[in-house]
């Protein structure tokens, strides 16, 4: 059963004839603590029950500053909130949905600018990233902790799931969880994949699957994120993402990013924007990935026959079969990677000949941004983390990237004066790449090298620089600081994994640097794209 309910439907109060209901979201350190408001030294209960929880309300005098304490059994207070609270306008007879111990609810992000027409599907309650939500799951304890404790083995678990922000509350009964990414499973905090039971009707605010980005390859925690906000003002549909304190049974989990999975919702609101409302009338749709490294395993649309048990399907997976055979799932793609075997570089109407086959600007675009940000695990370096969809409206092949955390350089890497002709030249574990998508239309036909060039300027000026950036990097420090620290400050000792000891200081380092952080290095490629490219 899904409850949806908005704050002013939601308020069980002390006192119906008080003036104003006030809520907060808070876990209690004993199970029988509880929470108040505080008004003028006076202390105002707040209730919860077992459907409501980890949301408390309660009424109280309209106050012009008030503040949030836990309270013991007997009516002690055992923990205050080191500032005070106003209501977030005059008049207003309810807070918001507030976090206990964080002052800011609502956060105002500065606008990254929109450089190409914006893609983006239809706002979402789940995709605020003007606030930090909460998300409690309630889950076998013992079975969570096992599922945690392997990894690397495949298993799902049925959760209950509550979903809080500053003026909505979602909640299921049964959804189901496992552990999410490749990769990231070797740390000792990993990423979680949630699916909801679309066969009852249920969907997260229509997405009917997310994921918990752990984050822990990144000591920022921002990079994906930020990736995500130049990806939009490029306009290549992307998942959408927001950040969220993650709670099992009423015990911290962590600091995550929530984002979108990409299945067959995203296509329909993302790609057609709500136009095509029948799953079955989607377009083939294949999960592309790259190999172990050192070997010639790569997702490179390299063609190499003409009949699916040509390829690894491993490397190339069929999701959607769309106009393919059952028996053939690649035929559609083969079709696409012989014509890009067969063109000619050399030949004039590049751009004329790609419009008709890909999304051209798509393409190039996600290009331009995988070599700003110095990514190295997506596809110009690596052929991997994409999908390739056909759109059937528009006859055409998109390209659609996914998986964001080791960009930015990845705080590792040198080179951020490498120029995009010198960029991903050179395999992991040696050789040069024969990706000819990349060799064929980047470097090798001269009109659609001179567009590539163009739309790297383009996104350089427009937002791929510090003037744009830093601002927006310097409100999501101030915006998630404090969670990161609360992240990192649990004890993941008994998990497996790779322990990364991030602390707060190395949040800082990423950002700032000077050397080898986020603002080191977007000033540096800014600084370096003008003088590569002759005006």
């Amino acid at each position: 059963m899904i409850m949806f309910i908005l704050l002013v439907l939601f308020a069980m109060a002390s006192n119906v004839f008080a003036d104003a209901v006030y809520s907060l979201i808070a876990f209690p350190a004993a199970s029988d603590n509880s929470f108040a408001v505080e008004i003028d030294n006076k202390l105002y209960p707040l209730h919860t029950s077992k459907t409501a929880f980890p949301l408390w309300s309660g009424s109280a005098a309209d106050a012009s500053s008030y503040r949030y304490v836990e309270v013991n059994s007997e009516g002690t207070v055992v923990k205050s909130e080191k500032f005070t609270r106003s209501f977030d306008h005059s008049g207003a007879t309810a807070t918001l949905n507030e976090f206990f111990e964080r002052k800011t609810t609502i956060t105002k992000l500065p606008i990254v600018k929109q450089t190409y027409k914006d893609v983006r599907p239809k706002a979402s309650p789940a995709f605020d990233d003007s606030q930090i939500a909460t998300i409690h799951l309630t889950v076998d304890q013992a079975a969570f902790d096992k599922m945690l404790g392997e990894p690397l083995v495949e298993q799902k678990l049925s959760i209950g799931f509550k979903f809080i922000n500053a003026n909505v509350v979602y909640s299921v009964e049964k959804a189901e969880i496992k552990v999410s990414g490749h990769a990231s499973r070797k740390y000792n905090k990993v990423s979680l994949g949630i699916e909801f039971d679309t066969t009852k009707g249920e969907t997260f605010f229509d997405r009917p699957a997310i994921k918990l980005r752990a984050e822990r390859t990144d000591a920022s925690m921002m990079s994906e994120k930020l990736y995500t906000d130049i990806l939009n003002s490029v306009g290549v549909p992307t998942v959408q993402g927001s950040y969220a304190r993650v709670y099992v049974n009423g015990k911290p989990l962590g600091f995550f990013l929530m984002v979108e999975n990409i299945k067959e919702a995203f296509f329909m609101n993302t790609v057609h924007h709500g136009e095509i409302k029948d799953v079955k009338a989607l377009g083939s749709l294949y999960k592309i990935n790259s190999g172990k490294s050192g070997t010639d395993r790569w997702g490179a649309l390299g063609y190499i026959g003409s009949h699916t048990t040509d390829y690894d399907l491993g490397l190339y997976k069929n999701q959607i079969l769309g106009a393919n055979p059952a028996n053939d799932a690649m035929k559609q793609l083969i079709t696409f990677m012989k014509e890009l075997h067969d063109w000619n570089p050399a030949s004039s109407g590049g751009v004329e000949y790609w419009n008709e086959h890909l999304d051209l600007q798509g393409f190039l675009r996600s290009m331009a941004v995988e070599y700003l940000t110095g990514a190295w695990d997506l596809f110009w370096w690596r052929a991997n983390n994409y999908f390739m969809y056909f759109n059937p409206q528009r006859k055409i092949w998109q390209f659609i990237p996914t998986d964001f955390d080791h960009t930015f350089s990845d705080g590792r890497r040198p080179g951020v004066e490498t120029t995009y002709k010198e960029f991903g030249q050179t395999l992991p574990g040696g050789g040069k790449p024969d990706f000819p998508l990349v060799n064929k239309v980047i470097y090798g036909n001269k009109e659609t090298n001179r567009e590539f060039e163009t739309i790297l300027l383009t996104t350089t000026k427009n937002v791929f620089n510090s003037g744009v950036l830093d601002a927006r990097i310097d409100t999501y420090v101030t915006q998630i600081q404090e969670d990161v620290a609360w992240d990192y400050s649990l004890d993941r000792s008994h998990r497996p994994g790779v322990d990364p000891h991030w602390t707060i200081k190395s949040f800082q380092k990423s950002i700032n640097g000077p050397d080898k952080s986020l603002k080191s290095w977007i000033k540096g490629r800014a600084e370096s794209v003008p003088r590569q490219i002759p005006s």
